[in-house]
Formats: structure tokens, sequence, C-alpha cells
């Protein structure tokens, strides 16, 4: 009889992750992951912490009515301008034990620009060692299983230095792909348009749909160069822009506020794990692929939520998977869930770029459940709410100007923010 002591268990459970990313979401999973006794190491392409939230306004290769270069994109890291700032109020951002806080000397604002929740990401790798887990400057170029072992799965990961050129080729047990966050409500265009109206002759605002808020009907009202147009059908190289409808403009420059697309293109995962019209998958509940768990996770692919305390659960249920304190359905299971979602979403005429579209408290919830996470506190949905709701009625001024006293004052006397010691 062999005896294993419980520090011998703990040892034998441990893995080596490699987190793919340092925004919001790798961030708090290699925070997770170490708290289980994972070993962890994460890769981010850039100079420090961030992910989309590391603002860099170097652009090359642009062209100003946005054809495409001859490589096949822009070479651009993040979508961040400079004058943004956060569409939802920061008392609801932060995660669970690490409240975005106004501080002293910096942009003490509830709706700050976007240095400030840089700042808080920097403040939270700070606080939880994850920047001495981080290599910087670190580009991941394939992702895929090593063939040596069919019992156990593991992970070849190859990266290259930047600067050096340097390409190291190493063995995990365990990736966590966590390059892709949304925050925000597709309200970029408009905020910029608000911006330009300013400065530009005239601004042509392009959208899918006519049916607008009240909140721009009266920005548009008031900006008699502010013009609502419908959906672009094709650009031509004399500057014209068609518009499904037939009418056309001459326009000087585009901007693309399109939202966000997923790809990966450094995951080999021989076709168990695909992106279709932006519908990452199959995956179980957002993140595990089925046929790959759970060695294999995505954090902070769902999209309409507050983003922060989700990714946290995300999180910590991947490191307690990976541990063994938690257990996952079998695979014909995970794939047969997949199947009743997506049919789900069919039914209630969801188009498939949208499968990630959470936009559900009652979901988030159900997820936090999995792995024993709080519920998102009353005043935290209903301050969202509360933003959103502004947002549509006074789009110029809700960051500014707002109505919830009350609500605010119920956040700031919760546990969430008295028992923190900064």
């Amino acid at each position: 009889m062999v005896s294993v002591t419980s520090s011998e268990a703990s040892r034998n459970r441990s893995k080596k992750v490699c987190v793919i990313g340092a925004g919001p979401s790798g961030l708090v999973s290699a925070r997770e992951l170490r708290k289980e006794g994972h070993k962890v190491v994460v890769m981010e392409q850039n100079n420090d912490v961030g992910g989309q939230w590391l603002y860099q306004p170097n652009v090359k290769e642009e062209d100003p009515l946005g054809s495409v270069p001859t490589n096949g994109a822009l070479k651009v890291h993040s979508s961040i301008y400079s004058s943004l700032r956060l569409t939802s109020p920061r008392e609801i951002m932060g995660y669970s034990d690490f409240p975005f806080l106004a501080k002293k000397g910096r942009d003490m604002r509830r709706f700050p620009g976007h240095k400030e929740l840089w700042l808080y990401l920097k403040d939270f790798s700070e606080a939880f060692g994850v920047r001495e887990m981080t290599r910087f400057n670190v580009r991941v170029e394939f992702v895929g299983e090593e063939d040596k072992n069919e019992d156990v799965r593991r992970w070849i990961v190859r990266s290259r230095e930047k600067l050096s050129g340097k390409v190291i080729e190493e063995i995990f047990d365990a990736v966590v792909v966590a390059t892709v966050v949304v925050v925000g409500n597709s309200m970029s265009g408009q905020d910029i348009s608000i911006e330009l109206v300013e400065v530009a002759k005239e601004v042509h605002l392009s959208s899918k749909s006519l049916d607008i808020t009240s909140g721009l009907s009266k920005v548009i009202s008031k900006y008699p160069n502010l013009h609502l147009q419908p959906q672009i059908e094709c650009l031509k190289d004399d500057g014209r822009v068609i518009f499904v409808d037939g009418s056309w403009v001459v326009a000087d420059t585009i901007l693309y506020c399109t939202g966000y697309s997923y790809k990966f293109p450094f995951l080999e995962s021989k076709g168990r794990v695909e992106v279709d019209d932006d519908r990452v998958g199959p995956l179980f509940e957002h993140t595990f692929p089925p046929s790959l768990s759970p060695s294999l996770s995505f954090v902070g692919i769902p999209r309409k939520l507050i983003g922060f305390p989700f990714f946290e659960a995300q999180a910590k249920w991947i490191a307690q998977v990976l541990s063994g304190k938690l257990s996952l359905p079998s695979s014909d299971h995970m794939l047969q869930s997949v199947a009743d979602f997506y049919r789900s979403r069919d039914l209630a005429g969801v188009p498939k770029h949208n499968t990630h579209d959470i936009a559900d408290f009652t979901y988030c919830d159900k997820y936090a459940d999995y792995v024993g996470f709080p519920h998102l506190e009353e005043w935290r949905k209903l301050l969202c709410l509360s933003a959103l709701d502004n947002s549509q009625e006074n789009l110029e001024t809700y960051r500014d100007s707002w109505d919830d006293h009350e609500l605010l004052q119920e956040a700031m006397q919760s546990s969430h923010f008295t028992n923190y010691n900064s």
C-alpha cells in the first residue's frame, strides 16, 4: 500500500499552464490558476499588461478609406482611441475582491478615460504578482497537441520573442486562451461621431438599423452636419461611399466602428475548435471545447455582460477543474449542451455572429454556480441597467450627469467596497 501525503497529492494535481494574453481575462486567469497551485506562464505580445486597454496610437499601413493593405490586415493592436471613455460606471467593473476605486491624482470620474482602466489592470497585476509570471514582447505562433502520449494530453506552445526573434518551443499540461475581451455596448461609432461634428464639415453615421435611440435622435437633431445613413453597400475608388438604398456621399475618411471578431491564428485544433461567423465552437458554456477539455479552455469569449466578474468565475472554474477539485460532464453531454444552446439561439432568431452576446444576468448567476462563485450583487445589476438606460436617453451627457445616487450609495456601502483594504 502506498500512502500519498496531502502535499504530494497537491503537487500531483499541479499543472504547468500557459495563459495567452495579459488583458483582463488573462490576468485574472493567471491569478486563479496560481491560487490553485498551478505553475503559470503568461505570454503577452506587448510590452505591458492590459490587452485592448494598453493604448498604442500608432497604426501602420493605414489607408484613410479603409482599403485593406497587401498583407491583409492593418498593423494595429487595439481599437482604443485617445479620447475614449468607459460606457459603464467604474463601480460595476471591478473583480470581486479588487474594486475599481477612484484614486487621488488620477482620473476620478465615474466613467473615466481608458487610461484609468489600464492603470487599474496594472494595479491588479502588481497586487497579485501576475507581472512576475508574464513574459512580455512574446508572440504565440503555434499551439497544438503533443503526439507522444495518448493517455495524457499535453500542448506544444511555440512563441517568438519580438525583439530578438528567438523562437522558443515548450510543453504545457494546459493552455488557457485569453486574447479576446470586449467591454462596452457598441457605442464607439456614436461617441466618435459626436466628437467629429465639432471639427468636420459633414459626419455620416452608417448603421445596420435606422431604428435609433432617443439619445441619438436628440444628437442628430442638435447637429445639422450629422447625418444618419443606412448600411454601406460598397466603396468606390473615387471616394464615393454607396449605401444600400442607392444614395451616396464622397468621403475623405472612413472610420470602422464595427466591433471585434474572434481569431486564433496560432491554434491548431485539427478542426475541433473553429470560428464560423464569430461563433467560436463548440464550447461548453463558452469555455471548454468538449473534445479537448479540460486542457484547452477559453476565457473572455462572451460579450454584452459585466465582464470582469464573469471572467473571474471562468478563471476559477478552469483552475479548479485542472486541479481536480471540480469535474466536467462527459464529452457527449457537453456537445449535446452546446447543440441545445445553438438551437435555442436559432429559435430566438439570434444571428450566428451574435452567439456569444449574453445580455442576461440570470445566465451569469447560473455560470457562477458551477464554481460556487457569488451571484452578481443586485446593486451591480441595477447600476448597469441604469447607466444603459441613461445612455439611450442622454447620449451626450450620461457619463457626467446621472440620477442613480441612491444605488451608488448602496454600492459603496456593500462588502465589495467596505471589505477592501488598499
